[in-house]
């Protein structure tokens, strides 16, 4: 029966493989957010379209989605304690602390085009600047001071480093270092890009969602009870300012929008936020 179930485990990871491994065609029977998902490594089941988009998680992952939302708002007490420094590390451990399943967790996916680089390190560099110019260009937009952070040392993934930026708004609540922004970019790879992904080209260099730790993430956090930061207005102002050929995607309850989280998942792309809609609905 070990062996069995073994051989079995085999045959699921290397079929799950073989769908991110190939450029995905668009499914017209599927929303525009779930074919950018899946073309990005989204690919596990718990996520699907619903006809108004609200119920597009499955319900048994949903609800460990609330639970960990509720771990997440016990821990702001002792945030309040710690030092602006401390806050933020505190911070950046907790992001990286996601879950495997690719729907939920937060993630960046990019089919940067094969011409904007030389090889991959170059990629990996052209990601950061974008990302970097995108979140200048967001807080201007927004009336806000955005700081990135290098002197304080962080985790690492795949090879590189977290980064992480202060927010101050006062307006919002944001002082003394309790709104973060934090992001990281994996080590991008050769890849093909679907045709329907905007100002792409045929080659690029890819940052995907289907691993369990190497994958790519762009999180603001607000510690604190009050969550009156417009978090929906600052991640439609990042992906505005981001290439067509970034996309954000976010699970239930990681994006505040009138000071609620939302309890279904979106994806950003080009300032949109897409909602896992059925296309009949849309």
């Amino acid at each position: 029966m070990t062996k069995l179930k073994t051989i079995c485990f085999a045959v699921i990871t290397a079929a799950l493989a073989g769908c991110a491994a190939t450029p995905r065609h668009y499914d017209d029977e599927s929303s525009r957010a779930l074919n950018l998902a899946r073309a990005g490594g989204v690919y596990d089941q718990d996520l699907r379209d619903s006809p108004d988009g609200t119920r597009s998680y499955r319900k048994g992952l949903l609800v460990s989605a609330l639970n960990l939302a509720s771990l997440a708002t016990s821990l702001d007490a002792p945030l309040r304690h710690l030092t602006g420094t401390q806050t933020l590390l505190f911070n950046a451990t907790d992001i990286m602390m996601t879950p495997d399943n690719p729907s939920a967790r937060p993630s960046l996916m990019g089919w940067m085009p094969g011409s904007l680089a030389a090889n991959e390190d170059d990629a990996y560099d052209h990601y950061v600047a974008v990302v970097d110019e995108a979140i200048t260009q967001a807080a201007e937009s927004m009336a806000i001071t955005a700081t990135k952070l290098t002197d304080v040392k962080t985790p690492e993934i795949d090879g590189h480093p977290l980064m992480l930026w202060s927010v101050t708004a006062e307006r919002y609540g944001c002082a003394d270092s309790n709104c973060i922004i934090a992001y990281n970019i994996q080590h991008p790879n050769h890849w093909k890009t679907p045709s329907y992904v905007i100002g792409g080209e045929a080659a690029s260099y890819n940052i995907a969602a289907n691993h369990p730790e190497k994958y790519s993430r762009l999180v603001f956090r607000q510690s604190g009870h009050e969550r009156t930061f417009p978090v929906d207005e600052f991640y439609g102002a990042v992906s505005a300012d981001m290439p067509p050929w970034i996309v954000m995607y976010f699970p239930p309850n990681t994006v505040i929008q009138d000071g609620e989280p939302l309890p279904y998942p979106v994806l950003y792309e080009q300032g949109q936020q897409l909602m896992f809609r059925e296309p009949d609905h849309e």
